[in-house]
Formats: C-alpha cells, sequence, structure tokens
C-alpha cells in the first residue's frame, strides 16, 4: 500500500485568480515496515502579499484521515511556523510555533515514539533558536504500509 511520505503544497495567487500547486512524493515501505520520521530543512520564500499561502511538508496516512504536518503559514501577512494534525478532526490542537521572515531557515524533526502512541515535532528557527516541541497522540497515524 503506499505512503504518501512527504506533502508539499503551495497555494499562491498567480494573477486575478488564484492558482493551486500540489507537490506529492509517494513512498512504499517494505511489508512489515514503519515509517518512524521525517525530518529537514526550509528556507523561507518572499510573501508577495498577505493571502492564502501554505506549504508544508508532512505525512499523510493511506486512509487520507488528515496530514501530520508543519505548516508555513502567510494568511497574516507575515510568514508564522509551526506543526498539526490537519483536516479530519478540526478540534485537534495545534502545537506552537514562530513567526519567521524571507530568507531564514527553519528546521522540522518529526519523530514516531519508541512505543508506536504519537508523534514528537521539534521546529526551530536558526536564527535565533527560537523553537517549539510538541507530541501528537496519533499513534502511528496510519503512516505505515497498510498493516496499521
Amino acid at each position: 500500500m503506499k505512503l504518501l511520505a512527504a506533502l508539499l503544497a503551495l497555494s499562491m495567487p498567480a494573477y486575478a485568480g488564484d492558482a493551486t500547486t500540489w507537490y506529492l512524493l509517494s513512498y512504499d515501505t517494505p511489508p512489515g515496515q514503519t515509517f518512524t520520521g521525517l525530518s529537514g530543512e526550509m528556507v523561507i520564500p518572499k510573501l508577495p502579499q498577505a493571502a492564502t499561502y501554505y506549504l508544508w511538508p508532512g505525512l499523510q496516512p493511506t486512509d487520507d484521515s488528515g496530514v501530520y504536518q508543519n505548516v508555513l503559514d502567510g494568511t497574516s501577512g507575515t510568514w508564522w511556523f509551526g506543526s498539526g494534525w490537519c483536516c479530519s478532526d478540526p478540534s485537534l490542537p495545534w502545537g506552537g510555533g514562530f513567526s519567521t521572515h524571507y530568507g531564514e531557515t527553519v528546521n522540522f524533526s518529526n519523530t514516531l515514539d519508541a512505543g508506536h502512541a504519537g508523534w514528537t515535532t521539534t521546529i526551530v528557527r536558526e536564527k535565533t533558536g527560537e523553537s517549539a516541541n510538541n507530541t501528537f497522540a496519533l499513534g502511528e497515524c496510519g503512516c505505515r504500509d497498510g498493516t496499521a
């Protein structure tokens, strides 16, 4: 069964209307294996104007029940970076985050805990060292090859 190991989406106005572009990386785990983490860094892009801009790396379960993600959000006219589980249950809380700016680098690390009961997210703003650590009780969030 396919695992969508990284979900990157960018919704940006192109002209009078809006254009949406989606980039997906699909990753198949070997049978019986578990996807246990996703980490990386992002360089913050220029924010042209206040509008609905989102950019995120994330993990999406094979049942499409939501996305466990670190989100760069530009809706307020400045960038904010934080973590959460989106879309299937809007009542689930978002983790902490911080403001960031064009040209800065932010790091993210999402790790399944040893007991497979939840995920821990650490995000860091390199320029200031500001960080946020959050735990989400999502279990394996379906992020494994069809045996979750």
